[in-house]
């Protein structure tokens, strides 16, 4: 159900996390973070990939700049660079996995990693960053120290397409959508969670889009 949904909407690029390359088009063109993200394996198991109809280039995992648990890619495709995040939630590897990390730890190593990267890419090509954030915007639940480091990413002059109560009950969202201002965002639409019969489809809200430069 889940494959037919993201398919029959007839994407250009797809970004998916925790997930599997089955829910994928078959014909593309497929960046796949690595499978050792410090759980127990599950077979064809990612925490991020990035399909595109089109042929990617400059693709990376970014294993150089120190992310945690193997949760980044992006490429180059159509002009555009696409980054797809895991952002770790808090939790992560606290009292599973590796058990080696405090609240929000691995969190926070992610942000300062992604700013490093951010900063270096965003003025090479038009940049779209989108995934899983695992904060909400604006600030909810999480600790404002959280929500801080977050504010110093997008302050790098970064627009965000996806705050406030976007969901169909009213929800904020956790997995969000980032431009640089040379990209124009229209008929931004958030996916329901479940089918009209109720059928579970994902604990998190979809996100689809049209983008386009300026």
């Amino acid at each position: 159900m889940l494959r037919e949904l993201i398919q029959g909407r007839s994407p250009d690029v797809i970004c998916l996390t925790v997930t599997q390359a089955g829910l994928l088009p078959d014909c593309g063109h497929l960046i796949e973070s690595d499978s050792d993200f410090g759980y127990p394996f599950i077979k064809g198991r990612r925490k991020v990939l990035l399909w595109s109809s089109l042929p990617c280039n400059d693709v990376s995992i970014h294993d150089n700049l120190g992310f945690p648990s193997d949760r980044i890619v992006s490429g180059v495709t159509g002009g555009v660079r696409f980054v797809g995040v895991c952002i770790p939630w808090r939790a992560a590897h606290v009292s599973g996995g590796r058990n080696d990390r405090q609240i929000w730890e691995d969190h926070l190593l992610y942000l300062d990693a992604l700013k490093e990267l951010l900063s270096e890419v965003m003025s090479q090509d038009p940049l779209i960053v989108t995934g899983d954030f695992n904060q909400w915007i604006p600030k909810a639940r999480q600790p404002k120290y959280a929500y801080e480091k977050l504010k110093e990413v997008l302050s790098l002059g970064l627009e965000l397409h996806t705050a406030g109560p976007l969901g169909p009950d009213g929800d904020q969202l956790i997995d969000h959508l980032v431009t640089t201002p040379d990209l124009q965002v229209k008929n931004l639409e958030v996916l329901a969670k479940k089918t009209v019969e109720g059928m579970n489809l994902s604990d998190h809200y979809g996100i689809c889009a049209e983008i386009q430069t300026i």
